[in-house]
């Protein structure tokens, strides 16, 4: 008796582009979780003046349609369905998605008790990983717009958002923790925390130097009418 075994092909990924960018500081925030509590962080997945390496600019307004049909966007770690050599897991779902001043601001909640989510918190947490990418559907022509040699693109549909290792549009890094900020105790640790973020060690050295200089020059001089014993402060 001949026994064949059948393999269930794997489905194809969908027909998207993916645009990955790097977070600067300032821009992502995290709220920590425990057991059931989902980790929750945010961030901008996409910044409207910035022109990623493919040369393509987001216009305000192009995740409008999106965010006004409450459509859902997946998300993924490192776009692991394009990988036939990784299990594809969602690892949590963006809960919020909102187009400001700056750019397409979102907000996510990582799945508890599955490990790989747990992983990526802990890459989350110690600054590993630090980038966000997003996946949209080729958008139409009549959407696009080219400008010199940028790609305008002024409407998009996007199918998910990964959180990611190495951005491709280098404006989008994950801030760090109220914690991390608050452990800062010497120019050391704010140095770390500065470059952390994506600020190189001249540019973070620099911008120290320059904010002892101009501190003591803020700091208001006491009112010797107003309060005569003010030098004992």
């Amino acid at each position: 008796m001949s026994m064949h075994l059948q393999v269930r092909a794997r489905p194809q990924p969908p027909n998207v582009q993916t645009r990955r960018m790097a977070i600067p500081a300032a821009e992502m925030r995290f709220d920590g979780g425990t057991g059931e509590t989902p980790f929750t962080f945010s961030g901008y997945a996409v910044k409207w003046d910035s022109v990623n390496t493919y040369g393509e600019q987001f216009v305000r307004g192009a995740f409008a349609d999106l965010i006004a049909s409450g459509k859902k966007v997946h998300m993924y770690y490192n776009h692991s369905y394009l990988d036939w050599g990784v299990t594809p897991y969602r690892i949590g779902k963006w809960i919020k998605l909102l187009e400001d001043d700056v750019g397409l601001y979102v907000t996510g909640e990582l799945t508890p008790n599955l490990q790989l989510a747990a992983d990526v918190e802990a890459m989350l947490r110690h600054g590993t990983v630090d980038g966000l990418s997003v996946a949209f559907y080729p958008p139409a022509p009549m959407d696009v717009e080219y400008v010199d040699d940028v790609a305008k693109i002024k409407r998009v549909d996007l199918f998910e958002i990964s959180p990611v290792d190495e951005p491709s549009d280098r404006s989008a890094r994950i801030d760090p923790t109220d914690s991390a900020v608050a452990a800062v105790a010497s120019e050391r640790d704010a140095l770390e925390l500065l470059q952390g973020v994506g600020m190189s060690a001249r540019a973070a050295q620099n911008l120290l130097a320059r904010l002892a200089t101009i501190a003591p020059a803020n700091q208001a001089a006491p009112d010797p009418v107003a309060d005569p014993l003010a030098f004992l402060d």
